[in-house]
């Protein structure tokens, strides 16, 4: 797989769960799908560097 579909793949799989929880607390999604979005990003990096070594 490709760096970048790593990346965005967990990026995209972290904001999902983060709005979906903010939902089911009943807050705000905004500020947990950005959190969510910028962890899954960093996981994401991670993935890919250790797949590509």
């Amino acid at each position: 797989m490709k760096e970048k579909t790593i990346v965005s793949a967990s990026t995209l799989l972290a904001s999902l769960l983060a709005y979906w929880y903010a939902r089911s607390a009943k807050k705000d999604a905004v500020p947990y799908v950005m959190l969510g979005g910028f962890i899954g990003s960093i996981i994401g990096e991670t993935l890919a560097e250790r797949s590509t070594t």
